[in-house]
């Protein structure tokens, strides 16, 4: 039976009308939409054109059309067009996260959505105005495509070539896609060895489509440095820590996971071979930094609500043919529609032909859910904030910047200085990659005062610094009386002399 749309429909809306509650405030969507603008106005830029520090610097453009969706979405709509693409792009993803957890298990949505808490919250901490958020939408279609293929769909197979190209212009995680894809190419060759050809032209066709890009093969050198070699010192690409609640809610995906391969009965080798495809890549990668820790929960989500059901009601059976019936009211809840209702290919009917016919009921419940998360995105959307919050960057210093080069800015303000003081070229931004070496290091020996930060000033020129208070430069150069240009609780402007 083809699986009821109404959770994942009223799901989605509430999820875009949540995404809607928060102002623009991200610093690095600054400096996205300022490319996003320049691409508009004159292609596809080829050089750095916004930092003094790595100037005419050759930058790989590998999310082009992810700020240009920004851009056009602020161009149409100012700061609320933003919010109104980001809550779209919300709902979409909770959406196709739930659905595709609810095809695993089409008459148990409330396994559905419990196996889906994970990511669904994990997610939130992704609600932002990034063209990563396009690269999560990406991956969990890649997911629900993926189990169609488990399901027997060459069609949703070859329909992973124009995601890939789609995703290969949106954000560079489509460099997990793509190993996700070549791996199941791989593990359906072993278990349909007739098929073959048809699996590798896929596989074949998603590699090439990474390469239709205007970076080309420089594309996968962005994707590379991100899953591979994160800087560690920036926060969002430091190990991830299981004290913080994306932590927990990865450790909560993985360990039900864990448990549930353990546990459930092994009478499908196909199906664990396809999990083990998939899901052990994805979870390495997840481990790789913070910012990664979301795809897991999302590839797990329809993992735990196909198997996990049998794998608790294995788990309480051997509990009690240890103790006893002590948990007998414990498995009756799940007892009921676990095995028996398991349709492991919820498309398909038994006598192996497609359902045709849909019920009228079922019908009006899915329009009235569509209708109702519809109401949700246009009300969280017309009652969204107007105007970015600008509380955690220096606004105040901007009319007292100096033009021109010299500046060394916050790493976490470098965006906000991109869109907001465009006459000032930064020290650093958000971008990271182009400064990686040399410009970040200098960064760093400054306003952490290492051995060498007076050389660093002399041999960079640096006129001014534009950092927190706290900041060891700031510290110093307030002991050693430099003029202090402005000054609040929250920042500091100081003239070199």
């Amino acid at each position: 039976m083809r699986p009821l749309l109404v959770v994942p429909l009223l799901l989605a809306g509430l999820a875009a009308f949540a995404a809607t509650r928060a102002p623009v405030s991200d610093s690095d969507f600054f400096w996205h939409l300022a490319i996003g603008r320049d691409i508009a106005a004159h292609g596809v830029p080829r050089v750095d054109v916004y930092s003094w520090t790595v100037a005419g610097k050759a930058v790989l453009p590998d999310q082009w059309l992810g700020e240009l969706l920004l851009y056009a979405a602020y161009a149409i709509g100012s700061w609320s067009g933003t919010i109104a693409l980001r809550a779209v792009t919300v709902g979409v993803l909770i959406g196709v996260v739930v659905w595709t957890a609810l095809a695993e298990r089409p008459r148990r949505p409330f396994i559905a959505v419990l196996a889906s808490l994970p990511a669904i919250g994990i997610s939130r901490f992704a609600w932002t105005d990034r063209p990563e958020l396009f690269g999560l939408v990406c991956f969990a279609v890649l997911i629900a495509l993926l189990r169609a293929v488990r399901r027997g769909s060459l069609t949703a197979f070859a329909l992973c070539v124009p995601l890939v190209l789609l995703w290969a212009n949106l954000h560079g995680s489509y460099a997990l896609g793509l190993g996700l894809v070549l791996v199941v190419a791989l593990e359906r060759a072993v278990v349909d060895p007739s098929g073959r050809r048809r699996y590798a032209a896929v596989a074949i066709g998603s590699v090439l489509a990474t390469f239709v890009t205007p970076a080309g093969l420089a594309t996968w050198t962005s994707s590379g440095g991100h899953f591979l070699a994160p800087p560690r010192f920036v926060q969002e690409e430091g190990t991830p820590d299981v004290a913080t609640l994306p932590g927990i809610l990865f450790s909560v995906a993985l360990l039900a996971s864990l448990a549930t391969a353990m546990l459930a009965p092994r009478t499908r080798r196909r199906d664990v071979l396809f999990e083990i495809a998939v899901l052990v890549p994805v979870a390495f990668v997840s481990l790789t930094a913070t910012r990664h820790l979301v795809f897991f929960p999302i590839a797990a989500a329809p993992f735990l609500s196909s198997w996990g059901p049998d794998a608790w009601n294995e788990g309480v059976r051997t509990l009690r043919e240890g103790w006893g019936d002590v948990l007998a009211r414990m498995n009756a809840s799940w007892t009921r529609g676990s095995r028996a209702q398991r349709d492991p290919r919820p498309y398909v009917a038994e006598g192996g032909t497609r359902e045709h016919a849909m019920p009228l009921g079922q019908l009006a419940a899915e329009f009235a859910a569509g209708v109702v998360a519809i109401a949700l995105l246009i009300a969280g959307i017309a009652s969204s904030p107007r105007e970015p919050d600008l509380s955690s960057f220096p606004i105040a210093a901007l009319p007292q910047l100096p033009a021109g080069a010299g500046l060394l800015n916050r790493y976490d303000w470098g965006g906000f200085l991109i869109w907001y003081a465009p006459a000032t070229p930064v020290f650093v931004d958000g971008r990271l990659f182009p400064y990686v070496g040399e410009a970040l290091d200098d960064y760093r020996a400054v306003i952490g005062l290492h051995p060498d930060w007076r050389q660093v000033l002399a041999k960079r020129g640096i006129r001014t610094v534009l950092v927190a208070p706290s900041d060891a430069i700031a510290v110093e150069g307030v002991a050693l009386g430099w003029p202090i240009l402005a000054r609040t609780p929250e920042w500091v402007m100081l003239r070199v002399p």
